[in-house]
């Protein structure tokens, strides 16, 4: 089996020291977290329970380093976006189930989310942007390898105890009913919050079936990567994947933002 090869590969050469060591910037109100540069293995095998069809068997990546936010971009930092370009404001922005300062934003579309990176760009002189599908999941596992989940192999709710805000039997069984307030369950490996649940995000690529290119796929979809508060447990794997077209928004649709280190291209 290749992709078994691959896993052994990937375990001897993970990334070292990754709990809580990287560096740590803040700017516009927003923690980035250093994910390090190197090779890191994404995919599901054929055997992980949950899989979806669309998910790649492992394969390595090689990336650069880069920072990523810590948590879900929050309705508190949107507004001071909001503020400053006089953009409409997404949907549920006057839910009051949703619109908490510290409740990650939803209800926007991947223009939005692509427009907020644009504004910090422009505020700070440096590069952000959505994160690719490939950054998202290498950072969602923390520097783990072959485990389905940003914790390891546990279950969501093992013995009783919730990693994350999704819909296990009933929505309030995690303690909240929608979204939860970010960092509301611990961080993973590389210390970033709600990389299961919570909100949906949203990648900057485009979505394409592992596989599939013909003419019936969507060529302006995108991929949105974490699950979500109204996901199941299958969908908080770190190589679960979803779509939306662009324009779309929901109520469990967010985001998280790239800022790329001043030395890259």
């Amino acid at each position: 089996m290749f992709w078994r090869l691959f896993i052994v590969l990937g375990i001897l050469t993970a990334v070292p020291g990754a709990a809580f060591s990287q560096e740590v910037l803040e700017s516009q109100g927003i923690r980035f977290r250093l994910i390090p540069g190197g090779a890191y293995f994404i995919g599901s095998p054929p055997n992980e329970p949950g899989r979806y069809a669309d998910e790649p068997t492992p394969y390595q990546v090689k990336l650069a380093r880069f920072y990523l936010s810590e948590t879900e971009i929050t309705n508190a930092q949107y507004r001071r976006f909001l503020k400053d370009t006089g953009r409409r404001p997404p949907l549920y922005w006057r839910d009051k189930n949703l619109n908490a300062p510290n409740q990650p934003v939803v209800g926007v579309t991947w223009f939005d989310a692509a427009a907020f990176a644009d504004w910090l760009t422009r505020l700070t002189g440096i590069t952000h942007r959505l994160p690719y599908e490939k950054e998202w999941e290498a950072a969602a596992r923390g520097g783990l390898v072959s485990e389905p989940y940003p914790w390891g192999r546990e279950a969501p709710d093992a013995g009783g105890i919730y990693r994350a805000n999704y819909y296990p039997n009933d929505f309030d069984d995690d303690g909240f009913r929608l979204t939860a307030p970010v960092a509301s369950f611990p961080p993973n490996g590389f210390g970033l919050y709600d990389m299961a649940g919570n909100a949906a995000e949203w990648c900057l690529d485009h979505f394409f079936a592992e596989g599939e290119r013909g003419p019936y796929t969507n060529p302006e979809a995108r991929v949105l990567k974490g699950g979500s508060w109204y996901s199941r447990a299958r969908e908080l794997r770190c190589a679960a994947r979803r779509f939306a077209a662009p324009q779309n928004a929901d109520g469990f649709i967010g985001f998280r933002i790239v800022r790329l280190p001043p030395d890259s291209k």
